[in-house]
């Protein structure tokens, strides 16, 4: 296992933690979890949206849209909505993220192997965010 396929896993692990709490009432103290659960989540999303943006740079030559910005815009609205809501908003965001990846292989050039950690990893995450959702 590779040291980017460790960190993207290890990545999911507050993710996974956070909504298995949720779903113990005993431990679960619903405001300081779902916060946790949803800054952590707008700080990965927003990290996972700036990473396109050197790469996108890079092999476009010219300055990309500058919509890529709305992924991370996504996380920061999400707060000012509902607990429901983030939640959706957020699993939307990173699907939507996953799939805009999706379209721009050509530019993107990620590795077969990339490709599949990423869709692990989204997929994973995403789940999550429903979970977390229907626990609410």
């Amino acid at each position: 296992m590779s040291l980017i396929q460790i960190l993207g896993y290890a990545g999911l692990l507050p993710f996974i933690g956070l909504t298995c709490l949720q779903l113990w009432p005993q431990l679960a103290t619903f405001p300081a979890s779902f916060i946790a659960f949803q800054s952590y989540s707008q700080i990965i999303l927003a990290f996972m949206a700036g990473v396109l943006w050197p790469v996108l740079y890079r092999h476009s030559g010219k300055l990309f849209p500058l919509w890529v910005v709305s992924f991370a815009l996504a996380g920061w609205f999400s707060s000012l909505l509902l607990p429901k809501q983030q939640l959706l908003v957020l699993a939307a965001a990173f699907a939507a993220l996953r799939l805009f990846e999706y379209t721009q292989q050509s530019q993107l050039n990620y590795s077969p192997a990339y490709n599949r950690l990423r869709n692990h990893l989204t997929t994973v995450v995403v789940i999550c965010h429903l979970v977390y959702w229907m626990s609410l």
